[in-house]
Order: structure tokens, then C-alpha cells, then sequence
């Protein structure tokens, strides 16, 4: 695959403007908070051990357990890409990052579970906004966003050395950064360069006569966007489920 140069005064950057982010972040706030004022404090249930002869053989239950690991997953990926910063410290650009490529991996992987779990599921309502995300048309462009990226930057580091071979033989002239840190620790260290051969190698897969700038933008904000209404979408039938299993039966409050 051959990576084309970038027309002449095109801007270089690794995502989209900081005021962007902000902005995702806002609808991301907004889209999980709940109108609940209990919703601030911590909280925990236990599961009553004695009762899982009751749930484990449940194909409901294993469900829960399975989406429950997705959202755990997603959660994780995603909230180091809202609120790591690409225009701050080192360390919050590094974070950014990898967790973009992370979210989009785990996305990638819940969908296939959903496509694993459809036939059980497809008269339930809750678990149709899960199953058009996993199917539907509309959603196809960030599906082969997260496919890719979790095939080949996500979860592997190009040990066949497709991604580095061919951005390095086709990549302009010019001054790129390299590695830096926050300090002189391991900790804050980041190869600055492997961040933009990834990219790089995304946005000329996906450019489809687009500018790199812009490119790399859709890929940004098409991801989060995505793994966070996945998320959303998770957590509506994982409530579900729990009522579809009589749970609470087996569970008490911790607070």
C-alpha cells in the first residue's frame, strides 16, 4: 500500500484540536450522567456465592458476565482517551494515544460478541441499539475504523513488520519528533515517532481522497464517539439482563 505524500500546506497533527476533545468529553458527561441523586456516591453489591448453583448454568447470566467484561474494557480504554490531554504533558498525549487504539480494539471485540449473542436476544428491545451498531449500515465506517485499528495498532505491534515498513519507505521529508518525557524517568517516556507511523498508516487506508488533517480527525472523533454510545448501549441491556436473571435475589448492598 503505498502512503502518499502530504499536498503542499497541509497541516501535520496527530487528532483533532484540544477544543474538540473538550467537546466530546462534554457529550460524553452528558451522555452518561443520570438524573439520579444517588449517582455521586460509591457504591457495591456482592454476589452470595452459595446461590451461583442457581446462575451458572443461566445463558442469561453468562451473558451479564460477558458485557459486564466489555463495559469493563471499554470504560477503561475510554476514559484515557477523553481526559488524556494531546496538547499537554507528554504523558497525557502518550495516554491519548494508546488509549484511542485500545477503545477501538475492545469496541471491535464487543462487537463480535454481540454478533455471537444475537439469536438469543433479537426480539429483546434493550439489546437492539447493541445489535444495529453490530449490523446496521449506519454504523459500518466506524466499524472498519475499530476493525483496523484493532488488527493492526490496537493489540499487535507490527511483529511482521507490515505498518513500519511501509509508512517509513513512502514518509516525506521533514522534521518529526522523535521521543520525549516529562522528566528523565522511564514513567513519563514516549517514542513519539511509533505514534505517527501508526497514524499515518490509518489515514492512508481510510483517506479516500481526504486530507491527512482531516482524516486523522474523523478517525479520532468517529472512535470515541462510537465506543462511547457502544458503552451506553451496554449498560442499557446489562440492565436488563440483571432483571432477566432475577439477580438481586442472589446479591446484597455493600453501600
Amino acid at each position: 500500500m503505498a502512503i502518499s505524500r502530504k499536498r503542499k500546506g497541509a497541516k501535520r497533527q496527530t487528532g483533532s484540536s484540544k477544543a474538540k476533545i473538550l467537546g466530546i468529553r462534554d457529550r460524553l458527561t452528558a451522555e452518561m450522567a443520570k438524573p439520579d441523586p444517588e449517582n455521586g456516591k460509591p457504591w457495591r453489591v456482592q454476589l452470595n456465592g452459595s446461590r451461583l448453583a442457581y446462575l451458572r448454568g443461566d445463558p442469561d447470566f453468562l451473558t451479564l458476565v460477558k458485557i459486564g467484561r466489555v463495559m469493563n474494557a471499554i470504560a477503561f480504554a475510554v476514559h484515557g482517551a477523553v481526559y488524556g490531554d494531546p496538547e499537554g504533558s507528554v504523558v497525557g498525549a502518550r495516554q491519548y494515544r494508546r488509549s484511542l487504539y485500545v477503545a477501538a480494539g475492545y469496541v471491535h471485540e464487543g462487537i463480535r460478541l454481540v454478533q455471537s449473542i444475537k439469536g438469543r436476544y433479537l426480539t429483546e428491545p434493550a439489546f437492539d441499539a447493541l445489535r444495529t451498531m453490530a449490523l446496521g449500515y449506519d454504523d459500518k465506517k466506524a466499524r472498519d475504523y475499530v476493525r483496523v485499528i484493532r488488527n493492526m495498532t490496537a493489540f499487535h505491534l507490527d511483529e511482521a513488520d507490515i505498518v513500519t515498513r511501509e509508512v517509513l519507505c513512502k514518509i516525506p521529508p521533514g522534521m518529526y519528533d522523535l521521543a520525549g518525557g516529562d522528566d528523565r524517568t522511564v514513567a513519563t517516556f514516549n517514542f513519539d515517532f511509533a505514534d505517527r507511523i501508526d497514524m499515518a498508516y490509518l489515514c492512508e487506508m481510510f483517506a479516500n481522497g481526504r486530507e491527512w488533517p482531516e482524516t486523522a480527525e474523523d478517525i479520532v472523533n468517529t472512535v470515541i464517539e462510537f465506543a462511547t454510545r457502544f458503552l451506553v448501549a451496554c449498560e442499557r441491556f446489562h440492565a436488563t439482563l440483571i432483571d432477566r436473571t432475577n439477580i438481586n435475589e442472589h446479591v446484597f448492598a455493600m453501600g
